[in-house]
């Protein structure tokens, strides 16, 4: 119990703070400190992302992360474009050689880095094109779908390229966005087991405790310059993975 505590307080820190869902987190810690298969820590994952998302969507809302403005019509065109988006990859997962493009994906994801990390312009000639967000959608559903990845990590560089938001807006908006298809994730991978049910309702709980504490930091205590730094930091960590396990 004490390690599932372990596990959903820093997937659910890491996704307050960072504005992701946590299934990039809770797959390697589930994977080093249960030593349960990869399947059954993605099935676990899903579930918990669903509460870990959700407690950290509520914290955003709650601090008014859109400076009221009214992003629901564009945050409904992301998810129709993400499950869209996942579909495609799945089915594309058996015919595509998944080592070329996470070498690929994870040259962009240090170059999204280091442009969080060093430009400070989030204006943007595409922005309240609503097609842009159907395809930022689409893209980061197929790319969860290919490799296993959260959709957040592409969808918050994508917005605040594309989309011209400032960093926590695009946190906001992307976790909004994982909530669904998280849980179309975990009713697809656990369905009728119940033990899988059972460790990721543990993991979710205590990582909704976590997401709070993280957004309220995100929102309250740390500068916006540190989480643009943070957020880039952590990209670049998690590129480095993904660059590694293509070999």
């Amino acid at each position: 119990m004490f390690i599932y505590f372990i596990i959903g307080s820093i997937g659910g820190l890491l996704s307050g703070i960072l504005g992701i869902g946590g299934g990039v987190v809770f797959v390697p810690l589930l994977t080093y400190l249960t030593k349960s298969d990869f399947k059954t820590n993605t099935g676990v994952s899903s579930l918990a992302v669903v509460f870990v998302a959700s407690g950290s969507s509520i914290t955003y809302v709650l601090n008014d992360f859109s400076d009221g403005s009214n992003l629901l019509f564009e945050i409904l065109i992301i998810v129709f474009g993400g499950i869209c988006g996942s579909y495609i990859g799945s089915k594309l997962t058996q015919s595509i050689d998944t080592a070329l493009l996470k070498i690929i994906f994870s040259i962009l994801l240090i170059a999204s880095a280091y442009r969080i990390i060093f430009s400070t312009s989030v204006s943007s000639a595409f922005q309240d094109n609503l097609v842009l967000y159907f395809l930022i959608g689409l893209v980061s559903g197929i790319g969860s779908g290919l490799l296993g990845i959260g959709g957040g990590i592409i969808r918050i560089p994508m917005l605040i390229f594309f989309g011209g938001f400032e960093q926590i807006i695009a946190q906001g908006i992307s976790l909004l966005t994982t909530i669904p298809t998280a849980l179309t994730a975990a009713a697809t991978k656990i369905r009728k087991d119940t033990q899988l049910l059972k460790i990721g309702l543990i993991v979710g709980v205590f990582g909704v405790l976590g997401s709070i504490v993280g957004g309220t930091l995100a929102f309250n205590v740390i500068p916006r310059d540190l989480l643009n730094i943070g957020f880039g930091i952590f990209l670049t960590l998690v590129s480095i993975n993904m660059f590694i396990s293509s070999k």
